[in-house]
């Protein structure tokens, strides 16, 4: 509505007295006189499904208005400023899978990514010092200890006087101490439908709870406090840019965090665009559709997350076989699946879309059978599947038929390559041919299969679960090694995504799974001026460089970001 006034006022009055009335009305800056940009750089690609390049675009009020030469764009914007760029420009990157603002939380907590023993993770929470009733942290991963177990309360035992809870790396498992488990004083018989409490041979909990267990703990935490969040959050903004992202797509959000990150956004503390997940749950559901869900440029919402199952790396993803190590267990199933198909023709009704978080081989195959049954044929829903880690070759095949989008990271392969496969084992039960049994490591971490069953995916980071920097995940997609060399030989390169599918996949794609794609992802007219430069062409430089490439510039609606 301001700016149709806006407009208005420019058509019929003088420009000569146009400012005078500007500000004496009271309208907003951002709409001040316009001024033309003219962007170069030592090259432009567009981002579009030829990867072509452009020599300039023009930039203006915060939007993409022209493409083509130097020559044309100066006739065409007489009064326009040339900005010439000594780097390789793109798109703005967006990350299709993250958890900003628990990453946020985690500067705050203590920190145990890494941690290589249990008497480590001992050792760095006995030095941590916080105001906070509870010492609250995230990082461990069993995996990497010598002995592969996991831990328990009295590993913790001295570490503080006050209750501990620390989040497994993937977020799906947590691992509380004594004093935790006694202040909580729950009944520990309680059985909760997709979780499980690990417990000794006494039947006493051992500590770690896992998926819904976890969460049926996390709600008795008191929260953070809000201004020590805010000085988080306004803080990693400025690493968020520093990586040249510009699209941030929160994997489950409450509505008042939404709020939260808007209001950041208004004050112009942060100036990242979100594409945000409603969490999955029943008191959310009710509000689908209604105008309490925002749905902007700058906080766009048209999406809920339902997870479906747990992780592959705490055991609770679920699989259509045994665990390796663990005889007759298959995993975890988060929601039936009658509330699940309820939640899903209910999002359909509303044109909503449906982003579902499913690892195993088990829940992929319940969420396409599902998406299969809901989305009408023809009907362009964009649902996806979020990780999509292992897919059975013969469920891989179903997802284009109704457009399934897999929304993949392509760290967790090379974080999971030392022990995913232990997991997963031959199932002789299930025959494909003659001679041949089921083997789940056939769609394990299978992103050039999924990508040609499904024609796009989505490249995300899933941060904090893995580094935030998405250059990562670029060298992992395209190499099949970590980016910081802890891998010999590359895992399953077969699987590889070129340089071109996973720039895709960070952009253009990206933005078609957001359902932004009509402006946003790719350097073209009437799109948001969202781009970075770059020091090396992330297509064409060597792989040596793709380790070294950095973001020299990141610019956010036509804006230079600060980093």
């Amino acid at each position: 509505m301001m700016k149709q006034r806006y407009n208005n006022l420019k058509t019929f009055v003088p420009q000569k007295i146009f400012h005078f009335l500007f500000i004496l009305l009271g309208l907003s800056s951002k709409y001040s006189m316009s001024q033309a940009t003219i962007h170069t750089a030592t090259k432009i690609y567009v981002c579009d499904s030829a990867m072509s390049t452009v020599e300039c675009f023009v930039e203006e009020n915060g939007w993409i208005r022209f493409t083509g030469s130097v020559n044309d764009a100066q006739l065409k914007y007489p009064t326009a400023k040339t900005t010439k760029h000594n780097g390789y420009l793109y798109p703005g990157l967006i990350d299709a899978h993250c958890h900003f603002l628990a990453y946020c939380r985690g500067t705050k907590e203590v920190n145990v990514f890494g941690t290589k023993s249990k008497s480590e993770v001992y050792k760095k929470v006995k030095k941590f010092k916080t105001k906070r009733t509870w010492i609250v942290g995230r990082g461990w991963d069993q995996n990497d200890w010598s002995e592969k177990t996991f831990p328990a309360a009295v590993d913790l035992k001295g570490a503080s006087k006050k209750p501990i809870c620390l989040s497994r790396v993937d977020g799906h498992a947590i691992w509380v101490n004594d004093i935790a488990l006694k202040t909580l004083n729950l009944n520990w018989d309680t059985i909760i439908a997709g979780g499980e409490i690990i417990k000794d041979s006494s039947g006493k909990p051992t500590g770690i709870f896992v998926d819904n267990a976890s969460d049926w703990v996390r709600k008795f935490i008191p929260p953070m406090d809000e201004k020590e969040l805010t000085k988080a959050v306004v803080k990693q903004a400025k690493t968020i840019y520093k990586y040249g992202l510009t699209t941030l797509d929160e994997a489950g959000l409450e509505l008042d965090e939404m709020n939260y990150l808007q209001k950041l956004q208004k004050d112009q503390k942060i100036h990242m665009r979100f594409c945000a997940m409603l969490s999955g749950k029943d008191e959310n559901l009710i509000k689908v559709g209604t105008n309490e869900i925002p749905n902007n440029y700058l906080m766009h919402c048209e999406s809920m997350k339902i997870y479906l199952d747990g992780a592959l790396g705490s055991k609770g993803a679920l699989l259509k076989t045994d665990y390796c190590d663990r005889n007759g267990y298959h995993g975890l199933q988060l929601i039936s699946y009658g509330q699940f198909s309820y939640y899903t023709q209910y999002l359909l009704n509303k044109n909503f879309q449906v982003c579902v978080h499913a690892i195993g081989d088990s829940a992929n195959k319940l969420v396409i059978n599902n998406f299969k049954q809901t989305i009408p044929e023809g009907f362009d829903a964009r649902w996806r599947i979020e990780h999509a880690q292992i897919v059975d070759p013969r469920d891989q095949k179903q997802l284009s038929n109704w457009g399934i989008i897999p929304s993949i990271q392509p760290t967790h392969a090379t974080s999971d390559a030392p022990w995913a496969m232990s997991r997963l084992c031959i199932d002789s039960t299930q025959r494909i041919g003659y001679t041949q049994f089921y083997n789940p490591q056939s769609g394990a971490y299978a992103y050039k299969d999924l990508l040609k069953s499904a024609g796009v995916v989505a490249i995300g980071t899933d941060f904090p679960v893995e580094a935030i920097n998405p250059f990562a995940s670029f060298y992992s997609a395209t190499q099949r090694m970590d980016i910081a060399g802890n891998l010999t030989v590359p895992f399953l390169p077969k699987q590889a995504l070129s340089r071109k599918e996973t720039l895709l996949g960070m952009t253009l794609w990206a933005a078609y799974a957001n359902r932004e794609d009509t402006w946003k992802g790719s350097i073209e007219r009437n799109k948001v001026a969202d781009f970075i430069v770059l020091d090396k062409d992330i297509l064409e430089c060597s792989v040596d460089d793709l380790k070294r490439i950095r973001a020299k510039r990141t610019f956010i609606g036509g804006k230079k970001m600060k980093f």
